[in-house]
């Protein structure tokens, strides 16, 4: 018994829990928890709702950033009031005073500053662009060059093809992610509003780690974009259609320039310090006349290493020459003499003769350093404009660049959607003051729909729509429709030989795989008989084509372009010397399947809201 009694005490003893022991180890556990989640959430860095300014240094870690940025949109005068003298005194102007090349005139103004804001963001950044409206009597709408806006189509700033035109005295939102890195654009569609000073740089940057450019310099400055445009003292904001379009009296490089007449003008000025290497971004945003432009600087040369935001294998060069809307980044090595060095914009002689621009390279100086002038030179000229020129061992020719890049396998066999477009344009003098030009690509006289394709195509007759087949001349809306994820190659011809044209593709990027120039005419058939042979481009490029987004057609040339359509929506290929919205070059590609199209944003408003003036600023997405 006394065994048996010992046996339940010492079983007793065994099995009894401690309770409160368990209670505190459960306190403890769930407090080491929750201080943990704590540390976490307080040390992550979490998205701010809006950040006013996104220039910093990228990271691939951080968080995408909300960017929010406004952009009033008003008739402004170079040397207003807000300028208090600053240039007939010698001092520095105030950043509201628009001093272009010392002449006054009107200007259409972002935030008064010429040319529009430069944006820098990061890669996936979301942009949220509130466009104020302030200029009367005046349709608007801003395209966003380089970027293909696949998740927005509706944002690309096309009017009456993405979006209605913004009305006068309305607010308009455009939001959109920064998907596409490299040096870019934004601009008002019209290249009247463009040549008045409503257009600007925008750069995409990425993270330096992720960057393949990163070790070819040593800094990519804010202060190291450089943004060329034509500037004329007879045109003003707002300016009528004229039957001659007027010379311009000179390149502005950021916003500024001089003339002989206004010598004492301030120039624009970049400083380097001796022995680093800088990134450049130079952007070429054209005007009226759209001269191709030939950048330099005194003593230096210049690593190309970008083509439209796209990687291109490093060349050598000592000069770029870019057509309208192009752009290209290069590196520059700081390694000459303390002192100023002229940097020089020329456009084309036979565009327009003494047309030109002219900047400032600063170097500072550095203590305890020997400066040895090393006397390298390149006289080797870079150019996008392909002519006879090419054929000199001095001049590297669009055709002879190559892309970093190999270019994808699907595109490296036969295209499964061949489509060819010649196009022409002339000019004939009807009497002494009248003179009437017209354009037609593939016989079609291109004119805007009344609605939106996008958003409102059921609104869109099929009368307005132009015949798949080759046109007379008639006026329609031109829609060549294209198999979504086809592989395709567009071959487009210069039937009329009057000048190079400059073609920009909105919503893709493209490989240039082909490009050739002929002394003559050529019927649609011929050239797809010469293509079909394999005749019509003698060499084309099928390992490592430059990819761009605009392309610069010879007079006289041909062309051939190759993508995926895997971008649904319109996308338009704009003529890129337009004076204002069309001139009848333009055409529209549609990528869809059947069922298959964007959703329209909420609040987005339609054609007939915007006849009605209604304020359209909100979007959800």
């Amino acid at each position: 018994m006394e065994l048996k009694e010992k046996m339940v005490d010492s079983s007793d003893a065994i099995w009894k829990p401690n309770y409160m022991l368990m209670s505190f180890q459960r306190i403890l556990v769930l407090f080491v928890i929750m201080a943990s989640v704590i540390v976490v959430v307080y040390f992550t860095p979490m998205p701010e709702e809006y950040f006013e300014n996104c220039d910093r240094e990228c990271h691939e870690l951080d968080w995408p950033m909300i960017c929010r940025v406004k952009l009033v949109i008003e008739v402004y005068k170079t040397y207003s009031k807000s300028c208090n003298s600053c240039a007939e005194d010698g001092k520095d102007c105030p950043p509201m005073c628009i001093t272009a090349d010392g002449r006054e005139r009107g200007v259409l103004s972002a935030n008064r500053v010429l040319p529009a804001p430069t944006l820098h963001v990061c890669h996936n950044d979301i942009l949220v662009v509130d466009v104020v409206h302030r200029a009367p009597a005046h349709a608007l709408s801003i395209h966003w060059r380089g970027q293909p806006q696949k998740e927005t189509p509706f944002m690309d700033g096309a009017p009456m093809l993405t979006q209605c035109p913004q009305p006068a005295y309305t607010t308009f939102q455009y939001k959109f992610r920064a998907s596409a890195v490299g040096t870019h654009m934004y601009h008002a569609h019209s290249a009247a509003d463009a040549a008045d000073g409503l257009a600007g740089a925008f750069i995409v940057r990425q993270s330096p780690r992720l960057d393949p450019l990163r070790k070819l310099y040593d800094v990519d400055a804010t202060d190291h974009t450089i943004f060329i445009a034509e500037w004329g003292h007879s045109m003003g904001p707002l300016a009528g259609v004229t039957s001659k379009i007027s010379n311009a009296e000179s390149l502005l490089i950021n916003g500024k320039g001089n003339t002989p007449e206004s010598s004492d003008a301030p120039l624009s000025t970049f400083t380097v310090e001796y022995g680093k290497k800088y990134r450049f971004r130079l952007a070429y945003g054209g005007g009226f006349k759209s001269c191709s432009v030939k950048f330099s600087i005194d003593q230096h040369f210049l690593s190309l290493v970008t083509l439209d935001g796209h990687r291109v294998q490093t060349e050598a060069v000592g000069s770029i020459e870019l057509g309208r809307g192009e752009r290209a980044d290069f590196i520059l090595d700081a390694k000459r003499s303390i002192g100023v060095y002229k940097i020089n914009v020329v456009a084309d002689k036979s565009c327009q003769e003494d047309l030109k621009g002219e900047a400032e390279l600063v170097y500072t100086r550095q203590d305890n350093v020997l400066v040895k002038n090393d006397d390298e030179s390149v006289n080797r000229e870079f150019t996008t404009v392909f002519s006879d020129k090419c054929a000199s061992e001095d001049v590297l020719c669009l055709n002879e660049v190559h892309a970093a890049d190999k270019l994808p396998l699907e595109l490296t066999k036969a295209s499964e959607d061949t489509i060819y477009v010649p196009f022409n344009y002339s000019t004939r003098q009807i009497s002494a003051k009248r003179v009437e030009s017209w354009g037609q690509t593939d016989g079609h006289r291109f004119t805007y729909p009344a609605s939106p394709l996008l958003t409102q195509g059921a609104d869109v007759t099929p009368e307005a729509l132009c015949p798949q087949e080759s046109g007379l001349g008639e006026e329609c809306v031109h829609v060549k429709h294209v198999p979504l994820h086809s592989t395709v190659e567009l071959v487009m011809l210069d039937q009329g030989g009057e000048s190079d044209h400059i073609f920009h593709l909105h919503g893709y990027s493209f490989y240039v795989v082909g490009i050739r120039q002929f002394n003559k005419s050529m019927d649609k058939e011929t050239m797809v008989k010469m293509h079909e042979k394999g005749a019509l481009f003698q060499n084309k490029n099928l390992e490592d084509p430059v990819m761009k987004d605009t392309i610069v057609i010879p007079k006289f040339g041909a062309v051939a372009l190759r993508f995926k359509a895997d971008n649904p929506g319109y996308w338009m290929m704009r003529d890129e010397r337009s004076a204002h919205w069309t001139r009848g070059l333009d055409f529209v590609l549609k990528r869809d399947k059947p069922g298959l199209s964007p959703t329209r944003p909420h609040a987005h408003h339609s054609a007939r809201s915007s006849r009605d003036r209604v304020n359209s600023r909100s979007y959800n997405t």
